[in-house]
């Protein structure tokens, strides 16, 4: 039996925040939704509105599985818990949106990449049986439907804006997270090492950095970072192989605090995914005035590197990284800081204050 709302909940505003988890797997966009209602809860301290985190476990495999949890999200009744109305609903990624709602908003992280971006790529399925094919056309079909019906929409980046437009045809407002890190990002020295900093995986490359450290040799790598997929326990038996372990630090999950450090007093920050939603390591490393090497096909992380000038943007070949890192070692320390300047200045725009402003003011 649902409690008696009392005069002082009438006036409190509440807001949910939806997420799609993968038991046992915690990245970008679960530590974006995090902080994303641990400021909300802030700024609503003064203001009469709560937010909570709500979200279902997620398998996409087989892609029957994607239909289910589609569904799962569609049954939800998310007008009110507990007796009380929920007051807005944000979406991020796939397939939150289909949850309904009457003052629904989405910030979106990104869709099921499979179905658009990175369909017959290596990050694909080698084979796809008709059923398969069938169920994804459904899938591309119902996305469009759900999106359409959000008349509030927002990405996390350009790159996600790009996509929404190419495959769904939908316009949407581009607004860029803040790294949870970025208050208390330091600059530092310009050490000896260069950091790459994200889980490990095929999509992230970080391979691409210890391959390229083997052309230059004094240069030192640090990979902070987990992962547990084979390309993940390949990288160890590589940097083995290369002769390069006196140089070449795995140095898995490491805390805040370390990662703190190693931001301020790195060299520059080398980030190479494939075709980036976003990126949280370029922007902290803006904030602690070092800039980034990239590839040319790293979607956002390109597209931010590129537009300020803030670092290197190479064919995504060892020997061309290693052009960039022979670049970076031969700079000054106040030469990359003026490198990095853009890119600060940039950071420096990116607010929890515009995120709410857009996201929440606005819908409540």
């Amino acid at each position: 039996m649902a409690r008696a709302i009392s005069k002082g909940d009438s006036v409190l505003k509440r807001i949910i925040v939806l997420g799609a988890q993968v038991p046992f797997v915690r990245g970008g966009a679960e530590l974006l939704n995090e902080e994303l209602v641990r400021q909300i809860n802030l700024w609503g301290k003064q203001r009469q509105v709560v937010a909570e985190l709500v979200q279902l476990p997620y398998k996409w495999y087989p892609e029957t599985e994607i239909l289910s949890a589609m569904l799962s999200w569609r049954l939800l009744d998310l007008s009110e818990a507990n007796g009380q109305k929920i007051d807005l609903c944000i979406c991020t990624k796939f397939p939150t949106y289909a949850a309904s709602h009457a003052n629904k908003t989405l910030w979106l992280v990104h869709q099921h990449r499979v179905l658009y971006d990175l369909a017959h790529t290596r990050f694909d399925q080698p084979h796809l049986s008709s059923r398969d094919s069938a169920v994804r056309d459904a899938l591309r079909l119902s996305d469009k439907e759900m999106l359409s019906d959000i008349d509030s929409r927002f990405t996390i980046s350009q790159t996600v804006t790009d996509r929404l437009k190419q495959y769904c045809g939908l316009s949407s407002e581009v607004l860029y997270p803040p790294s949870k890190l970025a208050p208390h990002i330091k600059s530092g020295e310009y050490g000896d090492f260069v950091l790459c900093i994200g889980r490990l995986e095929s999509m992230k490359r970080p391979d691409l950095l210890i391959r390229a450290a083997q052309h230059v040799p004094h240069a030192k790598v640090v990979i902070a970072g987990t992962g547990a997929s084979d390309y993940a326990r390949s990288l160890a038996p590589l940097v083995r192989e290369l002769g390069l372990g006196n140089r070449v630090e795995l140095a898995g999950f490491i805390e805040d605090v370390r990662l703190l450090e190693l931001i301020a007093n790195c060299r520059a920050v080398f980030y190479s995914p494939v075709d980036e939603d976003y990126g949280f390591a370029t922007l902290e490393s803006f904030a602690a005035h070092k800039p980034v090497i990239t590839v040319d096909d790293s979607g956002e992380v390109c597209r931010i590197v590129r537009s300020t000038g803030s670092g290197w943007v190479t064919a995504p070949t060892p020997e061309a990284i290693a052009e960039s890192l022979l670049d970076c070692y031969a700079k000054t320390p106040a030469q990359l800081r003026v490198l990095a300047e853009e890119g600060h200045r940039l950071s420096e725009t990116i607010t929890w204050d515009r995120v709410i402003r857009h996201l929440v003011e606005s819908r409540l």
